[in-house]
Order: structure tokens, then C-alpha cells, then sequence
């Protein structure tokens, strides 16, 4: 008997270890950023709780780490740092944010030209190859020419990087108790420690990033709609500004249950077709088909074929979508209140095939005033020469 309950014991450790190493997976920013090829930057600019957090609110930083590096203490902690250095590791996407932009967000983030008081707290830069080392001299140099001033940064090659103890990391949500345990009871401390999502949301918490970031990726973060708003409102943000945001469930994130999905027109549509118009979802901003169409001609539903918009009504909002201020035919489109994303938005869908088409806001320009947010896969374009071809004969006028 007693062997038994020793083997459900272990079995249930197992299976909660399991589901908590799932938690993080299930994180749509965890997700996307996971596959994005990092490199690593080591600075050092003193307490590293202020760093963490203000790296981590950048765009193209995709994770932190606080630890201990640039001395030669075997196993250093806290208490007995002995000669190394509070530092921060980063890595970060090098197609998004260079090595020297963070070197000069280094420079520019504290005071590099005076001598720190302890070995603790010292000015480091710890290059990873030759290529980091030069531009740290390059930029060091420069630095200096300008302002005719001794830089007392060290740059020397990083040895090891000896992660500090869990309290320390991500010092600034842990001390936001409600998002500290929220995130905790997904994930171990391991996957907390390195989650992107942890690292944006402690930058974002002590008002580091920028808001048209937030507004982005707030939605992505794994946060309750109460902890996304708690957050808005330490950066000021009123959750009314979020409105205008474009985006549903990404596409790539929606799962077609074939069971259940309409055999035709999963023979007539592309997956994302299908995602877009029977699922809700949203295709990627700046990588879809019309989004910077500028061909005259006219847009109808992908499903019905139902005249929607024409270029004449389109133009460039810069959301990576196409938009437009007005409809082709007005009564050809419904409107919807979506409450998803834990914001009230108004979402418009054709009227005969019902697809889902994406979302209207009131920040377009004249003479309407109206920015329709379309996605590129609900539509199909019918170019002015084409139209009678196609039976369109009508809109011909247009252009």
C-alpha cells in the first residue's frame, strides 16, 4: 500500500512539472519570440534591478538575466560577491535592435565617466567575440574625442556569467505581487527567468516602454484583462487608445479542426483564408497580399464575392493592413461589437457569407473620418480592366 501512494505521488509531481513546463509554450509572445535567432550583450552599470527592467522594455531585446561576471570569485552570491560585478545579460534580435544601439543606450544610461565606488557597482562592457570588443572601442573613443573626458568603462572578455539568486530577477515584477504569482503559476523559475514576456512586462511596469509597444504587444503577454489594464494604467495609457488596434487571434496561432470546418470551403480556401474569414483570426501587418496594392480596381469578399471597398477609398494608414474610409457598397457589410482582446472594438463582416473581415475605427482621414481595417485574406482584388470580365460591369464608372 505504502509503495503505491509513493507511485501516485511521483506521478502527480511528474504530471504538475509537466503542465507547468507547458505554461509557457502557451504564451502567444513566448511563442513568437522563442524562434527568433538572439545574440547576447553583457553589461554591467550598477544595481542591475534598473537595467533588467529598462533593457527589457526595449523592442529587438527579447530576454535579461541579473547575475555576476567580470571577476574571478568561483560561485559568487550577493553576500559574497567577492571581486565580480552586478551585470545584465541580454539577448536581443540583431534585425531589430544592433549591438552598438544597446552599447549606446549603455553609455547613455548612467554615468560612465566617473569611477564607481565599489567593484559591485563598476562600468563594464563584456564582449562575447572581436566584432563587439571593436565597436566597444570604436564607441569608447568617439565618446571620449567628444566630450574630452576619460571614460572609466572597463572592456574587457567575458570569463562566465554566474546567474544571481531567483529574487533577484525580474526584480521589479516580483515586487508587483499580483503579477509576479500570476506568471509563477503558470511557469517554473527557470522559464520565468527567461521568458520574453516576463522581460517586457518587468520593463513595461516601471514605465519603460513605449506605448505604441504596449499597445502592440499587451494583448500577447499572458496577462488577465485586469493585470493588462493594471499595467496600461501604470504607463498612463487609457485602455480607450487600444481600440484602434487592428488585431484578433494571429493566424498562425489558430488550429483548423477539420472535423468540424466547412469541407467546401476548405477546398476553395487557403488556410489562412479560412483562419481569417470562418475563424476570426489575423494575418501578419506588412506581410500580406494588399496591403500596399495600389492598383485601381475593386475588392470583394474571398467567399462571396460580394463587393466590398475600392482603391479609390484606400490609402496608407501604416498599420501594415489594407484600410479604407469608406465601403464600395455600404449595405453589403455588418457591424459587430468584439469585446475579444479584453477591449470593446467594432468589428465588420460581410453581410452575405458572413466572413470576418476585420475592424473599423473612428481615426481615418476625410472626408469620412473612418479607417476600415481589412485583411488582405478575406478579400480578392478584381483589377478596373477586369471588371466586366468578371461581372462587376457596374463599378466600371469608378475609374
Amino acid at each position: 500500500m505504502n509503495y503505491l501512494l509513493v507511485v501516485f505521488i511521483i506521478l502527480l509531481s511528474v504530471l504538475g512539472m509537466t503542465l507547468n513546463g507547458l505554461a509557457q509554450t502557451e504564451i502567444s509572445y513566448d511563442q513568437q519570440m522563442n524562434q527568433v535567432d538572439t545574440k547576447t550583450a553583457t553589461f554591467a552599470l550598477g544595481c542591475f534591478w534598473g537595467p533588467d527592467a529598462s533593457f527589457g522594455a526595449l523592442e529587438g531585446v527579447v530576454r535579461t538575466r541579473v547575475g555576476y561576471a567580470g571577476g574571478t570569485t568561483e560561485n559568487p552570491s550577493y553576500k559574497m560577491i567577492g571581486d565580480h560585478t552586478e551585470t545584465i545579460e541580454i539577448d536581443y534580435n540583431p534585425e531589430i535592435i544592433s549591438y552598438r544601439e544597446l552599447l549606446q543606450i549603455f553609455f547613455n544610461s548612467h554615468d560612465p565617466y566617473s569611477q564607481a565606488y565599489s567593484r559591485q557597482y563598476a562600468s563594464l562592457i563584456l564582449y562575447h567575440n572581436s566584432e563587439q570588443k571593436q565597436i566597444a572601442l570604436e564607441m569608447k573613443e568617439k565618446l571620449e574625442a567628444e566630450s574630452g573626458k576619460e571614460i572609466k568603462t572597463e572592456i574587457k572578455k567575458l570569463d562566465r556569467f554566474y546567474l544571481a539568486e531567483d529574487y533577484h530577477q525580474k526584480f521589479r515584477l516580483q515586487q508587483q505581487v499580483a503579477f509576479r504569482d500570476h506568471y509563477l503559476e503558470q511557469m517554473t523559475m527557470k522559464e520565468f527567468i527567461n521568458s520574453p514576456s516576463v522581460t517586457k512586462v518587468n520593463g513595461y511596469i516601471t514605465g519603460n516602454g513605449e506605448r505604441d509597444n504596449i499597445i502592440k504587444n499587451i494583448a500577447e503577454l499572458g496577462l488577465t484583462s485586469e493585470l493588462q489594464e493594471r499595467l496600461l494604467e501604470k504607463n498612463s495609457i487609457d485602455p480607450a487608445e487600444c481600440v484602434t488596434f487592428c488585431k484578433t487571434e494571429d493566424a498562425e496561432n489558430v488550429i483548423i479542426n477539420e472535423e468540424e470546418s466547412d469541407q467546401e470551403l476548405r477546398a476553395r480556401l487557403t488556410d489562412l483564408q479560412y483562419k481569417v474569414t470562418q475563424l476570426n483570426a489575423t494575418e501578419p501587418a506588412f506581410n500580406n497580399q494588399y496591403w500596399d496594392n495600389k492598383e485601381p480596381g475593386i475588392y470583394v469578399d474571398v467567399v462571396s464575392g460580394e463587393p466590398l471597398f475600392s482603391s479609390t477609398d484606400k490609402f496608407e494608414s501604416g498599420s501594415g493592413w489594407p484600410s479604407f474610409t469608406k465601403p464600395l457598397v455600404e449595405d453589403n457589410l455588418v457591424e459587430v461589437e468584439d469585446n475579444s482582446l479584453w477591449m470593446t472594438r467594432i468589428e465588420v463582416r460581410s453581410k452575405k457569407a458572413d466572413s470576418h473581415l476585420g475592424h473599423v475605427f473612428a481615426d481615418g482621414p476625410g472626408p469620412t473620418g473612418l479607417r476600415y481595417c481589412i485583411n488582405s485574406a478575406a478579400l480578392r482584388f478584381i483589377p478596373a480592366e477586369d471588371l466586366a470580365e468578371e461581372g462587376y460591369e457596374e463599378y466600371k464608372d469608378l475609374f
